[in-house]
């Protein structure tokens, strides 16, 4: 007997796992996180039913796409069956919970799977869901917005305040871009869609217990995906906080981001390097290439900071005075707890 669940209803089950069963490209374009996908139709043969579907009929269509089923009946069967006996609860979905994961479904409930569930309106309801979050219950979060010149650490910040228990949204990390000219060196792996990086910003925020959440300044585009205009603006009207430290121990943070653990990325250093022609000159940028081969970094960051980095982001910094809090620290596991104090205040 088919089981459909809702949206709200499946993220509140325990110990539960989503199933994505389109196609690779739909997968990759856009789903639920920790979603796993088990395509009953490749890109190609999703194309195939299409076409017969449009030109013939619904019924030729879904006798190609039996056709194409068929033969991966045993290899779906197999890998639900290994997950069912893992997780309490298996939820199936495809676009808008039609035919594809209705089929699997009754497939799998045939085969005495009975912890499966068909997610009710599937991924576009899912979607909706999303959106309405970030559009309506954004405003129950006051949002502490952490600011400072490249290097003091910001992320860092972020960082220990998590091992702490403090609820953070880190866009950067959802993003997988670190912001800067080098965005994209210190993340492996493909940056995310727009659709998944809301997603990944909802679970997020979904999960927390508190009505406030720290997030490093960000402008409203990093990479490619841009952080969506309710969330931005209410992260605009929060607590603003400054963070300051010495010119030192911006290089060491930037030194153990960027080169110690990444001088095997030379090449990809080099060619952010090169993309400052404009702004530095290419004498200059020349210079700094020469330097990042001899592993001359430091010189090369004290560069940056001083003539690139910091005159890029004054103005950034400025416009958010008077700060609510300005913290400067020598070691930077001294700005938790005065960050810990603040929030019982606002």
């Amino acid at each position: 007997m088919l089981k459909p669940v809702t949206v709200e209803n499946a993220l509140n089950m325990t110990n539960r796992l989503f199933i994505d069963v389109r196609s690779p490209s739909e997968f990759a374009e856009a789903t639920i996180p920790g979603a796993i996908n088990i395509p009953i139709l490749d890109d190609y043969e999703r194309a195939k039913v299409g076409t017969v579907y449009r030109k013939d009929s619904k019924e030729d269509a879904t006798t190609v796409g039996l056709d194409f089923v068929a033969s991966k009946l045993t290899g779906i069967y197999e890998r639900i069956k290994y997950y069912s006996d893992i997780y309490d609860s298996i939820i199936i979905f495809c676009w808008r919970g039609g035919m594809r994961s209705k089929s699997v479904c009754n497939f799998l409930n045939m085969m005495s799977i009975s912890n499966t569930y068909q997610l009710a309106g599937g991924y576009k309801a899912y979607r909706k869901h999303v959106v309405d979050f970030i559009d309506h219950s954004i405003e129950k979060y006051k949002f502490i917005m952490i600011h400072g010149l490249t290097g003091v650490g910001k992320t860092h910040i972020l960082e220990l305040l998590h091992q702490y228990g403090q609820p953070v949204l880190d866009l950067e990390r959802l993003a997988q871009n670190s912001g800067s000219v080098f965005g994209d060196i210190v993340f492996e792996g493909s940056p995310p869609t727009q659709k998944n990086f809301e997603a990944f910003i909802f679970d997020n925020l979904s999960k927390l217990c508190n009505n406030y959440v720290f997030v490093e300044s960000e402008s409203k585009r990093i990479g490619g995906v841009h952080v969506p205009e309710s969330l931005y603006t209410r992260m605009l009207s929060g607590a603003h906080v400054l963070i300051e430290t010495s010119l030192q121990n911006r290089v060491d943070i930037i030194l153990s981001d960027y080169v110690n653990q990444l001088a095997h990325k030379n090449e990809k250093i080099i060619a952010a390097i090169q993309n400052l022609n404009k702004r530095l000159g290419n004498d200059v940028v020349a210079d700094l290439v020469h330097r990042v081969k001899a592993k001359e970094y430091t010189y090369v960051i004290e560069y940056l900071i001083e003539y690139y980095y910091d005159p890029l982001y004054k103005y950034s910094i400025e416009k958010y005075r008077p700060y609510d809090l300005t913290i400067e620290y020598e070691n930077i596991e001294e700005v938790v707890p005065k960050l810990e104090h603040f929030v019982t205040y606002i």
